[in-house]
């Protein structure tokens, strides 16, 4: 089964407009106070930081801007969906309407049981540790590791979003 993080789909809709100028214009907001900075172009971003990590902040942003609304108060998850969702898995679909309700925040990893799972603490907003099922995080995660994520519940499971930015103990 693919998984539901496949959102290649999506990503190609994102070429569209008005989604390629909005994503444009969020993505400059996000990135060139840092890039500014750093005086670097946010076109050099990869080779500062690797490749790897560079699209991983990538992905940072558009899962914000899925969450987002753009003049006239369209979002591009209801107009993915609406016009091509039928192109789409049950799973896939309820994945995109999960993230573009989504928050990130940082959260505090505990419990982990390596390519399995791990408890979030919310340390922004509190409230109870929330079992995460993920492989990849839960081999490089150690007790008490800060990560600003997305958690997207699916059909009563909790995994994360794609992008996952990695903190200093210290934050």
């Amino acid at each position: 089964m693919p998984s539901a993080h496949d959102l290649s789909g999506l990503m190609k809709w994102l070429r569209r407009e008005p989604w390629h100028s909005a994503f444009d214009d969020l993505l400059e907001r996000h990135l060139r106070p840092a890039c500014d900075k750093a005086e670097i172009s946010l076109d050099e971003l990869s080779e500062v930081l690797g490749e790897y990590p560079a699209m991983n902040v990538w992905g940072c942003a558009f899962e914000d801007f899925l969450t987002r609304e753009v003049e006239g108060g369209v979002n591009i998850v209801d107009d993915y969906l609406k016009r091509r969702g039928w192109n789409e898995t049950a799973t896939k679909k309820a994945y995109m309407t999960a993230l573009r309700s989504s928050v990130m925040s940082v959260y505090e990893a505990s419990d982990i049981q390596r390519g399995e799972s791990f408890l979030a603490r919310d340390l922004i907003r509190g409230g109870e540790p929330v079992r995460v099922s993920e492989r990849t995080a839960t081999k490089m995660l150690e007790p008490w590791d800060r990560i600003a994520a997305r958690m997207v519940t699916v059909r009563g499971k909790t995994t994360l979003g794609g992008g996952l930015l990695p903190l200093e103990r210290s934050v």
